[in-house]
């Protein structure tokens, strides 16, 4: 393994080491430092087939999550493996509306992005869904790719309402008030 920038390994050869071997500890962690924050977004744009949008997005009230991961034989050292970047539904309301999604109490998931080897996309979702749910949110929403199988918000108890009256990007709901 090679050391990165100023020493730093790359956490997905470590999380790929150890993975398949042992069981790890995980946590959602929610990000609150600029600087946490810009590296999420680096890391979006880097592992993330659509890349990071330019600028902060247009919907307000971002927030930002990890999933984090732990061996059982080093439990300080945390690696982020997956994460996500949510958004208020503002910029996506006529799609919102169409779909009965409510406005004020749900967030759009602008990019979900795993960073190392592993299915931790579903655990990711469903330990967000668990949160917001506890926040007292009634939905987490995000578009689908057209022509893909979608199974990770499936798996995860998304729900397709249909689709984009413009682009056809099917439209998945995990309802948290259900």
């Amino acid at each position: 393994m090679r050391a990165g920038v100023d020493g730093v390994y790359n956490s997905a050869s470590v999380i790929y080491c150890f993975a398949c071997v042992f069981p790890m500890e995980r946590k959602l962690v929610e990000l609150k430092s600029r600087r946490d924050v810009l590296l999420l977004k680096r890391l979006i744009a880097m592992y993330h087939a659509q890349s990071a949008p330019p600028g902060g997005g247009a919907g307000g009230g971002a927030r930002f999550f990890v999933l984090a991961a732990a061996e059982p034989e080093h439990p300080a050292t945390w690696y982020w493996v997956a994460g996500v970047w949510l958004h208020d539904s503002t910029p996506f309301r006529f799609v919102a509306q169409q779909h009965g999604i409510p406005m004020d109490t749900s967030y759009f998931i602008r990019r979900v992005c795993k960073f190392a080897p592993g299915d931790w996309l579903v655990e990711l979702l469903q330990l967000l869904a668990a949160q917001l749910r506890g926040e007292g949110k009634k939905a987490l929403w995000s578009f689908g790719l057209p022509g893909h199988s979608n199974a990770v918000y499936r798996l995860a108890g998304f729900e397709e309402v249909g689709r984009t009256s413009r682009s056809g990007y099917p439209v998945f709901v995990r309802w948290l008030d259900k």
